[in-house]
């Protein structure tokens, strides 16, 4: 409240009666250039044709690059009363997403698609020096020069092309001056830069990596852990992995607190580490992971998941074609640690009660240091075999 009450002395002192400027000096610099085309008395941001605003942003490169970051930004206003906006290249909002009372206020004062929040139109905010000093920035309160927004703090960061380095538009988080939390700062810079990374991978024409209902996301957990994502290798982390292998388990989805307990049990963890680890792979997919409930988005062929299924199936040679060793033997993550004894236990003893030759050789080539499985290829491989002596061999290595 007394930051709040300084800045509206200093509002007075500097807008109304300009000349002791007492605010930050990015603040007092806009200040002084609002005031030569705006009027503290202007009750709301002029409007463009949110229809025809809304059209142009989605069909744009820039509109499709953002689609990575839509959830999150639904994420975040879910948990507290604020709206979220994206803006184009003149800083007019193209999409927005908030809480109901802070919708309400938005509609106001035209902080709605279609609302042009440039300097020259509404005067100092934060999306408007986002765009002017070409950096992070935050409004706070009576720092913004209409007084029909003074109840507001806002959070912006501007997106730039990667690739030509121009200007696209604004993220922008805002909500009341009294719910101020400085870390949106970094959160909005931090999606700023995955849509950058996303422009680095979309062109005019085509779509993003994982977009489009040919998605194919290929799963690599038995044996080898790898991650192909219509056909190219991405790299994430092994806690990402698990991530991915426990929502592959659950094709309609999962809640954050569902798949935080799968993926990291026991173990003390906030929604926020939960959410920004889902960010990153939603990035480097593509944006092929929804949320509410969190669920991969595509084609997915996961090989754990086809050797369950050829087991249900009766399908045994299937389930060992599939199977190249244990899964994720190191992840302790508790959905993954029970799938692994599954698929093992059940696979072993289906193939041992078989007692077929074929199937036990090749299992135990994925089962070095299992001996009860070396033990049983070895009984059923005929002697003149000369594949029971690379069974020996493992089994009686020193």
């Amino acid at each position: 409240r007394k930051k709040r009450s300084a800045l509206e002395s200093s509002w007075l002192t500097d807008v109304c009666a300009p000349g002791a400027a007492s605010a930050r000096p990015e603040i007092s610099s806009s200040w002084r250039r609002s005031a030569k085309s705006v009027s503290t008395d202007t009750p709301f941001a002029p409007m463009k044709s949110p229809v025809d605003v809304g059209e142009r942003f989605s069909e744009s490169r820039f509109g499709r690059a953002c689609h990575v970051i839509e959830d999150d930004l639904r994420d975040v206003v879910d948990g507290g009363d604020m709206v979220a906006a994206l803006t184009d290249r003149s800083v007019t909002i193209s999409w927005m997403v908030g809480g109901r009372r802070m919708l309400r206020n938005a509609e106001k004062v035209h902080f709605v698609v279609g609302g042009q929040w440039s300097e020259d139109a509404v005067g100092t905010n934060a999306l408007a020096l986002a765009e002017k000093l070409v950096k992070p920035a935050m409004v706070f309160s009576a720092e913004h020069f209409l007084p029909v927004v003074h109840d507001w703090v806002c959070y912006s960061a501007p997106i730039f092309d990667p690739r030509t380095g121009e200007f696209q538009g604004v993220v922008d988080i805002s909500s009341l001056w009294s719910k101020t939390n400085p870390s949106l700062l970094t959160t909005v810079r931090a999606l700023a830069r995955c849509v950058q990374y996303e422009l680095s991978r979309v062109d005019d024409t085509s779509t993003t990596l994982g977009s489009g209902p040919l998605t194919r996301i290929e799963i690599r957990t038995l044996g080898t852990t790898e991650l192909r994502v219509n056909n190219v290798p991405i790299r994430v982390s092994r806690r990402q992995m698990e991530i991915i292998a426990v929502l592959a388990m659950y094709p309609s989805g999962l809640s954050l607190d569902e798949l935080t307990t799968h993926v990291y049990g026991d173990h003390s963890v906030s929604p926020a580490t939960v959410k920004a680890e889902l960010s990153h792979l939603r990035t480097k997919l593509g944006g092929a992971i929804g949320s509410r409930p969190y669920q991969l988005i595509g084609q997915v062929d996961a090989d754990y998941v086809r050797v369950l299924q050829s087991l249900a199936n009766n399908d045994l040679a299937g389930a060992v074609g599939a199977y190249q060793g244990s899964m994720m033997p190191h992840s302790a993550s508790p959905v993954i640690e029970t799938c692994r004894h599954q698929i093992d236990v059940a696979l072993s003893d289906a193939v041992v009660s078989s007692k077929d030759p074929e199937l036990l050789f090749q299992l135990s080539n994925n089962c070095p240091d299992d001996e009860f499985v070396l033990e049983r290829a070895l009984e059923a491989l005929d002697r003149s075999d000369a594949r029971s002596g690379l069974v020996a061999g493992r089994l009686w290595r020193p």
